[in-house]
């Protein structure tokens, strides 16, 4: 570990007696047979200069560096125990699940995403092994992590032998740059010395391409496309110059809210634009305040993507009034009578849920209703959905306490409940996982054949990787209460999992009331 300032900046002090362990079980004293414990804290912050504070930062900054070198090693070590611990003979733990288990133990302690912790394993077993050199130069604070993956990344496809030779290259280039300034500087020796490594490189980076939804607050979120440079570069080029054209005739959105909206246009088939939700709008295209009435359309690389208008009253689309407290609408995205599904190409049809009251719906309250995988949205947004859903499902609630008391039409397996699941869990159950309901598995948390019910407070979605977990004995789950899950992870840690819609703590003495066989549509 770095020294202390020499000028009391930092101070730290060691016992061998620990206070406490990670995760939710306290330590005993033998837990940290070398005394790894004690307090580190800066001292005197007040007092310091702006030479003072320089120093401390910089040494701040290789304690950092050193504390993300020893939580590579621990991780490298997790992966070896999971290995040597859980792998039999009978082939049980098939090659990869060591690894897959202990990176979702390492997430879970570390309270980040699978994916992430996966990287970070693969990163740290590296570092750990033909990359030690990289670990050391962490570990002294001559660079940081950051600079450490710019190192792991382009080493990969480099012939095992030469691997210490440009390691060493990569190490002296990175002192005094930035993450940015080292990763073009290392990427162009790195090519200047192994030009044959390029055709692999862009292969294994072709095969990375991706599409990522991540929800971002007020109602938007970010849509993000990994494809290869030049198919980007034409694609933005194409938005852009559209986006150019749209305000040589005159219309006020800046580029960039234009190339969104373009983009979205193209997605969906003609539905309309992001801007038809922003606030004081009335209209697609056209001035603020204002509808564009004439049909404008735009046109792209020859093609012709018209703009909508609003159809209608949620009540008219909603049907006749209804008994239901909640609704969970379904929006066929590829026109609902809008757009002739012909005209779109190959656009494919997309189901979106929204978990709204008859109140709202109707216009008598202005509560927010919930978009599935993603959360809250404004009651006008809703109501607009609402206008182009293909089928309802009415679910009646007790308003009391949240908790879903029946469903119409029932099945042998309730396809209602299984919409109403998908609301309530919005992602994969497991702790940290944020797959989507919409690609994963009802799984019931005590095995239908050992007794386990068929009913919302024994079921939840699982991916398929966590499913497995469960189902192998690796990961044990059960449901304290409706909807909320408590794992038990493979070294005995305790995690517990929320659903994604908030519900009121259900009362233990309230009667559970039958749902309606019939639900009138709304």
């Amino acid at each position: 570990m770095p020294a202390a300032s020499s000028m009391g900046a930092v101070s730290a002090t060691a016992s061998t007696s620990p206070a406490g362990a990670p995760g939710n079980a306290e330590c005993s004293g033998n837990i940290y047979p070398d005394g790894f414990t004690g307090t580190l804290a800066l001292a005197n912050l007040e007092s310091f200069d702006e030479v003072t504070t320089g120093e401390a930062l910089g040494r701040m900054g290789h304690l950092i560096a050193w504390a993300q070198a020893q939580q590579a090693r621990l991780m490298n070590r997790m992966q070896e125990v999971f290995r040597d611990s859980y792998h039999d003979a009978t082939g049980r733990l098939e090659p990869g699940m060591a690894f897959s288990l202990a990176s979702a133990e390492c997430a879970a302690i570390l309270r980040v995403p699978q994916m992430t912790a996966q990287r970070l394993m693969d990163e740290a077993c590296r570092l750990c092994g033909p990359h030690a050199a990289t670990l050391t130069a962490l570990e002294e604070g001559t660079l940081g992590y950051p600079h450490a993956q710019v190192v792991l990344e382009q080493c990969e496809n480099v012939p095992a032998a030469d691997l210490p030779e440009l390691e060493a290259d990569l190490l002296s280039a990175a002192e005094g740059q930035t993450r940015a300034q080292f990763s073009a500087k290392a990427r162009r020796l790195r090519e200047k010395k192994y030009p044959q490594t390029i055709p692999a490189r862009h292969q294994s980076a072709f095969e990375k391409r991706k599409v990522t939804l991540d929800p971002v607050e007020d109602g938007m979120s970010w849509l993000s496309a990994l494809l290869p440079a030049p198919e980007a570069q034409q694609i933005y080029t194409a938005l852009s110059t559209s986006a150019q054209g749209e305000q040589a005739d005159g219309d006020p959105w800046s580029r960039d809210q234009l190339r969104a909206d373009i983009l979205a246009q193209l997605l969906m088939g003609g539905m309309g634009s992001a801007r038809s939700g922003a606030a004081g709008n009335t209209g697609h295209r056209g001035r603020k305040g204002t509808a564009d009435s004439g049909g404008r359309t735009r046109t792209i690389d020859g093609g012709r993507y018209p703009d909508t208008t609003d159809h209608g009253d949620p009540a008219d689309a909603a049907g006749g009034g209804g008994h239901a407290v909640e609704g969970v609408g379904h929006a066929d995205k590829t026109g609902a009578g809008l757009t002739d599904p012909d005209d779109i190409g190959s656009i494919p049809r997309a189901e979106i849920m929204v978990l709204i009251s008859a109140e709202t719906l109707f216009g008598a309250d202005e509560e927010p209703a919930e978009l599935h995988g993603y959360g809250p949205i404004s009651a006008e947004a809703a109501r607009r959905l609402a206008r182009n859903a293909t089928r309802w499902t009415g679910l009646v609630r007790d308003p009391g306490t949240g908790e879903i008391l029946g469903v119409g039409r029932r099945r042998k397996v309730p396809a209602g409940l299984a919409r109403w699941l998908r609301a309530r869990d919005g992602t994969c159950r497991f702790p940290g996982c944020r797959v989507s309901t919409g690609v994963t598995e009802i799984d019931h948390t005590k095995d239908w054949a050992k007794g386990g019910n068929t009913e919302h407070s024994n079921l939840a979605h699982l991916c398929r990787r966590h499913h497995r977990f469960k189902t192998l004995g690796y990961w044990k789950a059960c449901q304290p209460s409706p909807g909320v899950l408590e794992w038990t992870s493979p070294t005995g840690r305790v995690y517990r999992t929320e659903p994604f819609l908030e519900l009121a703590g259900a009362d233990p003495n309230a009667r559970s009331v039958p749902g309606p066989e019939e639900v009138p549509p709304f």
